[in-house]
């Protein structure tokens, strides 16, 4: 394995990890707030009860969350120095300061949330508190995908000019906040981060409700199994407007990324849409093909009438064309997924308790799981849709890439702690929700 190589792999893999930790935060947070709301409105105890337990998980996830993040950082500096002088010379460093000025605020108002609950007489504090968190979380989130955005479609500096000569020049520092992508992939990494947190949220609800049975915590898990179902109901509507508005900015800015996840080699019109299979001697193969598809939908979205192929570009320049049953795969998911939460949908319609239909808890916790794994597919997909760049047709992963061996060594200790950081979170989380019980036993199994 080359050093390049490793770089490569190293960073996705820590990147892959953290994206776990993330999407828990965001999901965890964002349920904690609308519990927040929802116990000023109906003063129900089960509220209070989950709000308590949930709060000490989200600690957990905050602390493991920033630790990891400080790992990335610390890699993209030793891994990819060129990448970040690049970014330190245009204006596309200032979306990092943005980063941790959200940080601080997601830091502060944590703190007074945890330690001085209770300490303020108005009635909305707690909520405000951790919208406030909620917000500080988004935004970290935020800055950091208008950075990739950047990197998709980097802007705010004279592109030419670098590629031609290595100087930077012509920058102008705000540009980087908004490129020809940024609006697109914010939409969609927002919706798909939510989705896949609060899905694996409604997975972990369902089996301990299925647990449960009648006791104490039945009430309280009731209410989560059926709020992260409707939040995943309304997040997964946003999340295929999204998508398809994200194919769309695809299709008009990186054109070779479009041609390799749809797998066409020739650029035309009438292209079909094509899952799975790959290309050999200028010809796809396998598969199955469905005919016109492919350019009905664009020409429906875009007015584009000629899709573009792969063999308008270098071959040096074409992405990994496993990318094509990458996207195919997270497609299929997407669908898959969009179907079960049709399902959940039709029963809220009809005023049916899905709590009572135990097919649907054990849908949820399989669907939970899947989500993640699809989620992932996709993060991955998008990213090996932009190699051999890692700013897109500006530098390549090669020219940023330390190739220092040095860099083995503590590569293979950080991936082995991550083997271990991932599950050990998650065994704490579940560890730290099952012992922070408040709820005294009644009668009617209600929390109190």
């Amino acid at each position: 394995m080359s050093m390049v190589t490793f770089d490569r792999f190293l960073f996705a893999y820590t990147i892959g990890s953290h994206i776990i930790l993330v999407t828990m935060s965001i999901s965890l947070i964002l349920l904690i707030t609308i519990l927040e709301f929802l116990r000023i409105v109906k003063d129900d105890p089960a509220y209070a009860e989950l709000i308590s337990r949930l709060k000490k998980v989200f600690v957990i996830s905050f602390g493991v969350g920033t630790a990891s993040g400080i790992v990335m950082a610390v890699e993209l500096v030793n891994l990819f120095p060129g990448f970040m002088t690049l970014v330190s010379e245009t204006g596309a460093v200032n979306l990092l300061y943005a980063e941790i000025f959200a940080f601080f605020l997601e830091t502060i108002a944590l703190v007074i949330y945890v330690y001085f609950e209770g300490a303020y007489k108005w009635r909305y504090a707690n909520v405000s508190l951790s919208f406030t968190i909620l917000l500080g979380t988004l935004l970290s989130a935020v800055f950091i995908t208008m950075l990739n955005a950047w990197m998709n479609t980097p802007n705010g500096f004279s592109l030419a000019n670098y590629v031609e000569t290595g100087a930077v020049t012509g920058i102008n520092p705000w540009a980087p906040f908004i490129t020809a992508s940024t609006g697109a992939e914010l939409a969609h990494m927002a919706f798909t981060t939510i989705l896949a947190g609060i899905m694996v949220n409604g997975a972990y609800f369902s089996y301990k409700y299925i647990r449960e049975g009648s006791g104490p915590m039945a009430s309280p898990y009731r209410i989560m199994v059926r709020l992260t179902g409707i939040i995943s109901i309304i997040a997964v509507i946003f999340v295929g407007v999204t998508g398809s508005n994200e194919m769309v900015s695809i299709l008009v800015n990186q054109p070779v990324k479009y041609a390799a996840f749809d797998l066409n080699y020739f650029p035309g019109t009438n292209l079909p849409e094509k899952l799975f299979g790959t290309i050999q001697n200028g010809s796809v193969v396998g598969g199955i093909q469905i005919p016109g598809l492919q350019s009905m939908l664009a020409e429906l979205e875009t007015k584009i009438t000629v899709l573009p192929g792969l063999a308008q570009f270098p071959v040096s320049v074409w992405p990994p064309l496993i990318v094509h049953s990458l996207f195919d795969l997270m497609v299929a998911g997407g669908l898959l997924l969009g179907l079960f939460l049709f399902v959940i949908f039709l029963f809220f319609l009809l005023r049916k308790d899905v709590v009572k239909y135990r097919v649907l808890l054990y849908g949820q916790i399989i669907m939970g799981i899947f989500t993640f794994i699809i989620y992932e597919i996709g993060w991955s997909a998008d990213e090996i849709g932009r190699q051999p760049w890692i700013v897109y047709n500006v530098m390549s992963v090669s020219k940023a890439s330390n190739y220092s061996s040095g860099l083995l060594v503590p590569g293979y200790l950080i991936i082995a702690f991550y083997l271990i950081l991932v599950p050990a979170t998650f065994y704490f989380f579940a560890r730290t929700f099952n012992s922070s019980a408040r709820v005294r036993k009644t009668e009617g199994g209600g929390g109190h």
